[in-house]
């Protein structure tokens, strides 16, 4: 039996079932993020796209930590030169399919949470039923978007906000147009949002 073979429960055909491979995964998306990643956006790439096992991918998290491949500062993982290295030296051993898939996975959550940022929202319950989602768009101090929805229920609000936070800059250009009897800023949008 292999010794260096990883548990599989969960990682779909082609992910990694080696622990090396895995440990080679995690430099590689470290290197390729370009920034420090949490342990739960580690988790939502790797484990979320089915590349690697849960457990395998936490003990692999573990080694690299403590042989200094890798720092982890309360749960925000960073690479060292030294992982860089590996990185760059062990990556071509990786099936192209799979950091290719962790790559897109981590750029959209890294996107997604910067959208989050800038495209704030909060969703309240109301007394009488129903929820209030407020969704604003800031520029430092300075308010340059918002309003109020009435939510039937708390799955649709969540649902409406997470449109929002992908699709704000969008709905801002789309009013900002109406408002201005300008159709170029909300055709490209509508007219996507066709097809």
């Amino acid at each position: 039996m292999n010794e260096n073979a990883a548990f599989s429960a969960g990682v779909r055909f082609g992910g990694l079932t080696d622990r090396t491979e895995i440990k080679i995964l995690i430099c590689y998306l470290l290197a390729s993020a370009g920034q420090p990643l949490t342990a739960q956006q580690i988790i939502d790439t790797l484990v979320g796209q089915q590349l690697v096992n849960y457990f395998e991918l936490h003990d692999a998290l573990s080694h690299l930590s403590a042989q200094n491949i890798i720092t982890d500062s309360d749960g925000v993982y960073s690479i060292t030169e030294e992982g860089i290295d590996i990185s760059r030296q062990l990556e071509k051993a990786l099936p192209f399919s799979v950091k290719e898939r962790a790559y897109k996975a981590v750029i959209e959550i890294l996107q997604y949470e910067n959208l989050k940022r800038q495209n704030k929202t909060l969703i309240t319950p109301l007394e009488k039923g129903g929820y209030n989602l407020n969704c604003t768009i800031s520029d430092n101090d300075f308010t340059l978007f918002s309003f109020d929805l009435h939510m039937p229920d708390e799955k649709s609000a969540k649902f409406a906000e997470e449109k929002f936070i992908k699709y704000g800059q969008e709905i801002f250009k789309c009013v900002l147009g109406i408002t201005t009897e300008n159709p170029k800023m909300y055709k490209d949008f509508l007219e996507k949002c066709d097809n």
